[in-house]
């Protein structure tokens, strides 16, 4: 028998940044879960920092407009798709296909 999911939860906003509804897609980085010890937070964290680096880099290489994502404040990606709370946390985000390209594509 398929487990019951809660109902979905909408993610909180980056702070500030309504102009993210408009891009192309958005890749989210999540941590790890919060009761997690400090090194590993520390490093998911550095990751999943560095992931998104990676692919803000090789997407300005292939001419694609992109522009970083902060200010994720209590983002729990997981409650909101469902799951349990406290496990999923967007921690970085890479806003791909922005209108902003003027300011972010300088290849």
């Amino acid at each position: 028998m398929p487990r019951e999911r809660p109902a979905r939860r909408s993610l909180p906003g980056p702070a500030g940044q309504a102009w993210i509804a408009e891009a192309g897609a958005v890749l989210l980085a999540h941590g790890c879960p919060a009761d997690a010890d400090p090194p590993r937070i520390r490093s998911s964290h550095l990751r999943a920092g560095f992931a998104v680096h990676l692919a803000h880099v090789t997407a300005l290489r292939h001419g694609l407009a992109a522009r970083p994502v902060g200010s994720w404040q209590q983002a729990d990606l997981g409650a909101a798709l469902g799951d349990a709370p406290g496990r999923d946390w967007v921690v970085h985000g890479l806003a791909l296909g922005t209108r902003h390209a003027d300011e972010e594509n300088t290849t």
